[in-house]
């Protein structure tokens, strides 16, 4: 007869155990699965529009005149993608989108007017994404670069 009492607190323990146990295998897999991938499928759609708004940025900075200029355009671009800084590059008629994380990188082509010259070059995430137009209508020069 002295074991009725146990019952009560075995019981409690019992649910008290299954309670945790469930809690932490939830956590394990939200932690361990669901989360990261998540992260990653939102930096990759992040990095593209992070690579499609400079590279708009990069087409339409061209003025329209036609005397010389010297102008400066800017975009606000994240300072991180995914948590990590992350580069911006010009080379051979290609915005190149290069993160940390492989699976993060993107590239696309641009189209610029014939009478533009693109310096190859390299933005740094964390500074104002400025486009720079130089010189005269028909030979004018494009760089990328932070806002100085």
């Amino acid at each position: 007869m002295d074991n009725r009492a146990v019952s009560p607190v075995v019981g409690k323990l019992l649910v008290a155990g299954l309670t945790v146990l469930y809690v932490s295998s939830v956590a394990g897999l939200f932690v361990g699965g669901l989360v990261p991938e998540y992260r990653t499928a939102t930096g990759e759609e992040l990095g593209e529009r992070v690579l499609a708004t400079a590279a708009g940025q990069v087409e339409t900075a061209q003025p329209a005149t036609d005397d010389a200029v010297d102008t400066r355009s800017r975009a606000e671009l994240p300072a991180t993608i995914r948590g990590e800084q992350y580069d911006i590059r010009y080379s051979n008629g290609t915005l190149l989108l290069d993160h940390p994380d492989d699976a993060l990188d993107a590239r696309t082509r641009l189209s610029l007017p014939p009478s533009v010259t693109a310096r190859n070059g390299t933005w740094h995430s964390g500074s104002q994404f400025v486009v720079r137009i130089t010189g005269p209508a028909e030979n004018r020069t494009l760089t990328l670069g932070a806002k100085r």
